[in-house]
């Protein structure tokens, strides 16, 4: 499956790198952000088409963007978010890569734009399934994941 489209990354940490590479591989156009813009410039140089920018330039990034991955911790420990709400739309899908909360100020935010929102516990859900798949050499048991994922959180 190939995507096409723009993706606006937020953040150029290890999150940040491993959604941009993946998105970039799947032939997504991607824009990284970040608060600290050479850090945007040098994971963007790395990435196939990338580029970097400040979070100065959301605004403009997101207008054309049909995804949005915070890959930040903003929003975990306070209700926060990286993401101006006025610069969401109902053209894009949100992915949070924050799990707990559950729905954090962006994805509400983004849910009142009339934005696709997706929670980070599917993220933190299929790194666990890809590492029990490594791992045991099974086929991950994903619904009982998910269950026992979410109880939890």
């Amino acid at each position: 499956m190939s995507l096409n489209g723009t993706a606006v990354v937020v953040g150029a940490g290890g999150a940040g790198r491993a959604v941009a590479f993946g998105l970039a591989d799947e032939g997504m156009s991607v824009e990284i952000a970040n608060r600290t813009v050479s850090k945007a410039e040098d994971l963007a140089a790395e990435v196939p088409g990338a580029s970097g920018h400040g979070l100065n330039v959301l605004d403009e990034l997101l207008s054309e963007a049909d995804v949005l991955v915070n890959c930040t911790s903003v929003g975990m420990d306070e209700d926060e978010t990286p993401v101006p709400a006025d610069t969401l739309h109902g053209d894009l899908a949100v992915l949070d890569a924050v799990y707990s909360p559950i729905e954090t100020r962006l994805l509400r935010d983004a849910s009142a734009a009339g934005a696709t929102t997706v929670d980070g516990a599917w993220m933190l859900l299929y790194q666990g399934v890809e590492a029990f798949e490594r791992w045991t050499g099974e086929t991950a048991p994903v619904d009982a994941m998910n269950e026992a994922l979410r109880a939890g959180l």
